[in-house]
């Protein structure tokens, strides 16, 4: 238990720091001057004024913020030097985009020692394992096969696999699966069709969930530093492309936005990862630091990206968007935020309603 608040404490601590640690740096190099630099939210644990910025930290670990002067336009007629309206949109650009790419960096940093300490990983496309009762278990697959195509789409990467099979599934759950395999230097073909996945197994109680019932096999691996960094910086960019093409699925529905997880969600995986080692913890920071990166950097209001678009806007047109306008793009991002903040965590406390009556 003790183990698990520490975790969680650390994981959004740590994400947190970093981020707002890029808006604080980059804001003092291009000569703003940060009034107040907050980690968490709620009731005030800490605080202490050190030159022209109180630093503090606050109850809830669930975010945190970096106050510049000036950063409200207040309609003065002239803005100071040293107040972030005072300065031009690129220089501000800097300092909206330090916060999301300082945890981009993070991410990258974080892989080089969780492949030095060795973590588990997937084997190339070779397949580990069977769901018992599904129907490649008696397909006449072996354990060991390497998957090079599914239904004639070549595979590089397990997540290849996965998504292909899920597309295939996807479009006819009628129609079986043709899976390309190699087997002691012999290519083989087998046509599988999909089985349903009881509830009671992790399906969806909403939508029927069907499968072939593949897992796949993993390995340990462990680099020299040399190694990790090389490794680290693959696996970087495996993450990002994970990440957009989660995206796209979101927005083509192929997966279901009850799957969107928030700090509920984060912090009961990172909780229970904490007891797998500090490998897996480690990587599901970077994981967790990469995706927020990530999504800061969208185009939306409130977002890091809503403000940079802004700016862009500003830079191009050579004018400054009126108070008023600005104040309606806050109101309707801070609309949205709050009503994905909600559907999220309704979707983490409905998972972990749903884990307590499974285990009973």
């Amino acid at each position: 238990m003790i183990l698990s608040i520490i975790s969680v404490f650390i994981l959004f601590s740590i994400i947190i720091l970093v981020h707002e640690a890029g808006h604080f740096f980059a804001a003092k190099r291009v000569g703003i001057r940060v009034e107040k630099f907050s980690i968490g939210f709620g009731p005030r644990i800490f605080a202490r004024k050190i030159g022209d910025t109180v630093y503090q930290l606050s109850l809830l670990p669930f975010g945190g913020f970096v106050k510049m002067a000036g950063e409200e336009d207040e309609g003065k007629e002239k803005d100071e030097d040293w107040e972030y309206m005072g300065k031009s949109p690129g220089h501000r650009g800097q300092v909206v985009a330090a916060g999301a790419l300082n945890n981009l960096l993070l991410g990258l940093v974080l892989l080089i020692p969780v492949f030095i300490i060795g973590v588990p990983s997937y084997d190339g496309t070779k397949i580990g394992s069977f769901v018992e009762g599904m129907p490649a278990e008696k397909s006449g697959l072996a354990v060991g096969d390497e998957i090079f195509e599914v239904n004639g789409v070549r595979c590089r990467e397990w997540f290849d696999v996965l998504m292909n099979i899920k597309g295939a599934i996807e479009r006819d759950a009628g129609q079986p699966v043709r899976l390309l395999v190699k087997r002691e230097g012999n290519m083989m073909s087998f046509d599988i069709m999909p089985g349903r996945l009881e509830s009671g197994k992790g399906g969806n109680r909403e939508k029927p969930v069907y499968i072939l019932g593949i897992s796949p096999m993993e390995k340990t691996e462990k680099y020299c530093f040399g190694g990790a960094v090389i490794r680290a910086g693959k696996e970087f960019g495996k993450m990002l492309y994970g990440v957009f093409i989660s995206l796209k699925m979101l927005i083509t529905k192929q997966v279901s936005a009850r799957q969107l997880s928030g700090p509920i969600g984060i912090a009961q995986w990172g909780a229970k990862i904490a007891h797998y080692g500090l490998g897996r913890f480690l990587y599901f920071m970077a994981f967790i630091s990469v995706n927020l990166g990530i999504i800061n950097l969208m185009p939306f209001p409130i977002l890091d990206g809503g403000h940079l678009f802004g700016l862009a806007v500003e830079r191009i047109s050579r004018k400054r968007p009126s108070r008023k306008s600005l104040e309606w793009v806050g109101y309707a991002g801070f609309v949205l935020i709050i009503g994905l903040a909600l559907y999220v965590t309704y979707n983490d406390i409905i998972r972990f309603i749903e884990e307590i009556v499974t285990k009973r």
